[in-house]
């Protein structure tokens, strides 16, 4: 066979195979290989463009998408697209409205269109982050926004001049032609999100966006309805206007459209029956829209109150735990009570909320310092010895407080407890009492501090970091905690603040004779040892040991060394007096009763006995 009739031969073949193989690919799994190259090639794909320095420069007026001038010109221009929403198909349906006050609406709406135009010159500054970088080349841009896809599906077509539509006698002065204006709808959206995203009250804002819509979605119904009964004809049948509606006002004729088209949508309400085929289906159209509304106002309403009433839902669900739990274990009526009002306390001052959840969630470590400085730190400038400390310890231990709750009658601390904790008063009074808590004598109130001597671990404290009386809640207390172990580690990497807190702990115990001031170096080395943290000790011990086991190796070494050059120097005097004289007898004969040794014994015999023989002529050595 030539080469040609192999070629037709395998042709056939191999488009069968082609074709098999493009029937069933879909079917057919990949190799991880080729699915890793695919995953990497749409990663490719998707990568941002590289980074060009030129970009980050700027270069002209830009505008910042954070900044509140942002959403200060978003609300501008959602105004001129609620305006056009609005106005345009009312003046459409009411064609008084429209004649009489023509000049104004002309006017407002050119000064809509101006609007426009400076929205797409300030869209194309707008800034955007490439990298993690703000993007401030004005030219970069333009580039980009005039190329992009928003300019040309939204914001051109929503200014294309339809007015020139007027200078045709069909269309003069008809205000559907600028309709192309509603095509700008997402400048409004995104208005509404950034505001619900930085407003206090999401909830109401939420309400008042969906208020909003219903009663524009009613708006257009209304002016539908109208058109159609002026088509139809007024007084024509029931369902339509009566032909006295001729001689009624704008305002009048609008009122009453508005009403039946809140009752239509609504579905709450009883309205004419519909007579001609046409009628039918708008009032079927209605209905279906009424449902759809209906269903997202109660889906919507029925979300937020959720939301709202999370919190309050949580505390029930804990307190019917709780209940069942005191019920099972017969806990008597008036620790449940008790139980239950501090409860119901935590709800109405909304203090159920995890603040450490809050600071520990997405925010960045930067922002939550900031957050945590703002709330906290005007109480822990309130701590006497921390005054004079350096700023960047004060925010770090600000990052440290942790709030915490206290009932009625509740001990925060007892007299003789190891101190593990020192209190600051964000709210609420507290008692300094005697030991059956009957009489108090002290009361301390909102921004005072105690139980910070005790977690000092200061050197000849008499007390040690045992708390020297009891504090007990007056009524429903909040505070703030500084944790022992946190105090601490802060404390490791701010040496000269440290001995400024414990200089400023002595001389508080001095005041009130609590530092003895007789303690030997001994203890109170020891004591200053115990001001370390755990993680310092453990370092502490181990640069003793290494420091223990290289002297003891040195000393090893000069011992063994100084041993070494003693022997040498004694054999040589030895030597040289002829008070030592070596004694070798080699024999030749093994006696019988000598076990057999291995053979590298016995080689090992044989070479030293001839080593000896052959130094046997030396002067020092005599072998017998």
């Amino acid at each position: 066979m030539t080469e040609s009739e192999v070629q037709q031969t395998n042709t056939p073949n191999s488009k069968i195979k082609k074709f098999r193989k493009r029937i069933f690919h879909p079917i057919t799994k990949k190799n991880k290989d080729e699915q890793q190259t695919s995953l990497l090639q749409e990663k490719k794909n998707k990568t941002e463009k590289p980074i060009r320095n030129e970009d980050y420069e700027a270069t002209g007026f830009v505008i910042d998408p954070q900044d509140h001038l942002y959403q200060y010109w978003l609300g501008i221009i959602s105004l001129a697209i609620s305006y056009n929403f609005l106005l345009i198909p009312a003046r459409y349906a009411f064609t008084e409205l429209d004649k009489n006050y023509r000049y104004i609406w002309i006017s407002l709406d050119y000064i809509s269109d101006f609007i426009y135009l400076i929205d797409i010159f300030l869209q194309s500054r707008t800034g955007y982050f490439s990298h993690g970088l703000f993007v401030r080349n004005h030219h970069v841009l333009q580039r980009n926004y005039f190329l992009s896809r928003q300019f040309f599906a939204y914001d051109l077509l929503s200014i294309i001049p339809t007015d020139f539509l007027y200078f045709i006698p069909s269309f003069r002065f008809v205000s559907i032609i600028r309709s192309n204006r509603f095509i700008r709808v997402n400048r409004l959206s995104q208005f509404q999100e950034l505001t619900e995203s930085r407003t206090r009250f999401p909830n109401a804002f939420r309400i008042g966006v969906l208020s909003c819509l219903t009663l524009t979605l009613i708006h257009w119904n209304c002016c539908a309805y109208f058109l159609i009964c002026e088509h139809l004809g007024f007084g024509s049948d029931e369902w339509v206007l009566p032909a006295s509606a001729h001689n009624e006002t704008v305002a009048m004729l609008y009122t009453y459209c508005f009403y039946w088209s809140t009752l239509l949508l609504s579905t709450i309400g009883d309205v004419p029956l519909p007579v001609t085929r046409s009628e039918y289906l708008f009032v079927l159209f209605d209905y279906m829209i009424g449902i759809l509304i209906f269903a997202t106002i109660i889906g919507n309403l029925g979300t937020m109150i959720s939301t709202q009433n999370q919190s309050r839902q949580q505390v029930r669900e804990k307190m019917d735990e709780i209940k069942r739990y005191m019920k099972f274990r017969s806990v008597n009526r008036k620790l449940e009570s008790k139980v239950i009002k501090w409860l119901d306390y935590l709800y109405m001052n909304r203090q159920v909320l995890n603040e450490e959840m809050v600071l520990n969630s997405d925010l960045s470590i930067e922002l939550r310092k900031d957050l945590a400085i703002k709330v906290h730190l005007d109480s822990l400038q309130q701590v006497k010895l921390f005054n004079d400390c350096e700023p960047n310890l004060l925010v770090e231990l600000v990052t440290k407080l942790k709030p915490t709750f206290f009932g009625p009658g509740d001990y925060v601390c007892r007299k003789g407890d190891i101190g593990k904790e020192m209190y600051i008063i964000k709210r609420g009074q507290l008692g300094v009492v005697s030991d059956d808590g009957k009489t108090t004598f002290v009361v301390l109130k909102e921004g005072a501090v105690f139980g910070e001597i005790s977690i000092l671990n200061i050197p000849g404290s008499k007390n040690g970091s045992r708390r020297t009386a009891n504090v007990k809640s007056l009524g429903y207390s909040d505070l703030y905690t500084l944790q022992k172990d946190d105090l601490w580690l802060v404390l490791d990497n701010y040496p000269e603040s440290l001995a400024k807190i414990i200089e400023k702990g002595k001389s508080i115990l001095r005041k009130d004779n609590l530092l003895d001031e007789t303690l030997t170096d001994k203890k109170r080395h020891i004591e200053q040892d115990q001001l370390l943290s755990v993680q310092n000790r453990i370092k502490k011990l181990n640069d003793i040991d290494q420091s223990l086991n290289d002297r003891v190796t040195k000393f090893l070494n000069t011992y063994v060394d100084s041993v070494r050059l003693f022997k040498q120097q004694l054999s040589k005097l030895e030597y040289h007096y002829g008070a030592r004289k070596p004694s070798i007898s080699i024999t030749s004969s093994v006696p019988s009763s000598t076990p057999s040794l291995p053979f590298f014994a016995n080689q090992w015999k044989q070479q030293s006995a001839s080593n000896i023989l052959k130094y046997r002529s030396s002067s020092f050595l005599d072998v017998d």
